[in-house]
């Protein structure tokens, strides 16, 4: 056991509130930069690749850290239930919800991810839901639809509706898995690894039918590509198996609400995006709603 506490290194020492603000910062950043990607390569190449590098750059680190592989079915296994539902069939379903109904919509749809968690960590976690939670995740799932409402315009297929609903799904068995396989023996930043190894080929199946007959590459995707591939990508989930670890399932499903709050606010610095008062009072609900599901009380 000491040897794997030493081998997490200072992400230990390092406090919740720090872990799940940096998360949603970094998921935040994911939006912009996607959305600058996405402007000259197919939404679907971008992911496969991004997690490409991510798995290169993680699994040279571990060892060079002196990580230990995975062994035997059982680590395995654990790392695949993980990945699957986390970083391939959520980000797939993610771009497909993109494809089929307008931004602020896909927003709310993937904001369900903490629902989903409280109604399934009971079953797969044994965890309990306070009334208190489910108080904080109405008020932030309000505060959400607040910040997205603005950018529901256009065409909304079915499809996207569904594929929305199902990246949120699939997101919140990701992120309990994390807590249902806890890894013990393995270093945080192999099982991050080897996850993204197991992403990277599911979703280049998924990115064949892509169209890159006009691909192109300025300065400004190879850019945002760097900061989706090691930031938004390798590093954010190497800290999310930690906030996992230390939180309750429903507590680390949180993040999604305040990632969205912080997406519109780096969408208005970055791109020029309006900031209308109906998304700033979306903004502070919303993080009254992340309150009121992290707040512990303290014990007597």
């Amino acid at each position: 056991m000491a040897a794997v506490t030493q081998r997490r290194g200072g992400l230990t020492a390092v406090p919740m509130v720090v872990l799940f603000c940096t998360v949603a910062s970094f998921w935040a950043m994911n939006t912009v930069a996607m959305r600058v990607a996405g402007r000259t390569v197919p939404p679907l190449t971008v992911a496969a690749a991004r997690a490409v590098v991510g798995a290169v750059v993680l699994t040279m680190i571990s060892r060079q850290r002196g990580a230990d592989w995975p062994r035997g079915r059982a680590e395995w296994l654990g790392i695949a239930a993980i990945a699957v539902p986390m970083t391939a069939m959520s980000t797939a379903f993610l771009f497909l919800a993109a494809r089929n109904a307008p931004a602020g919509l896909v927003a709310i749809m993937s904001n369900t991810m903490p629902l989903f968690v409280a109604v399934l960590a009971p079953v797969l976690l044994r965890e309990a839901t306070s009334a208190r939670s489910i108080a904080g995740l109405a008020v932030g799932m309000a505060g959400t639809v607040l910040v997205a409402w603005r950018a529901i315009e256009g065409d909304v297929r079915p499809l996207g509706i569904v594929f929305g609903l199902l990246a949120a799904l699939t997101a919140a068995i990701g992120g309990m898995m994390y807590k249902r396989y806890p890894l013990p023996r393995l270093d945080r930043t192999m099982v991050v690894a080897m996850q993204l190894v197991i992403s990277a080929v599911l979703l280049s199946m998924a990115a064949v039918p892509d169209d890159r007959s006009s691909l192109s590459f300025p300065w400004t995707f190879w850019l945002s590509f760097a900061y989706l591939s090691l930031l938004g990508l390798a590093l954010s989930f190497v800290l999310f198996s930690e906030l996992t670890r230390r939180a309750t399932g429903l507590q680390a499903s949180a993040v999604a609400y305040l990632s969205t709050v912080l997406g519109v606010v780096f969408g208005a610095v970055l791109l020029d995006e309006r900031l209308s008062l109906l998304t700033i009072l979306g903004g502070v609900v919303t993080i009254v709603g992340v309150v009121l599901v992290q707040y512990r009380p303290t014990p007597r």
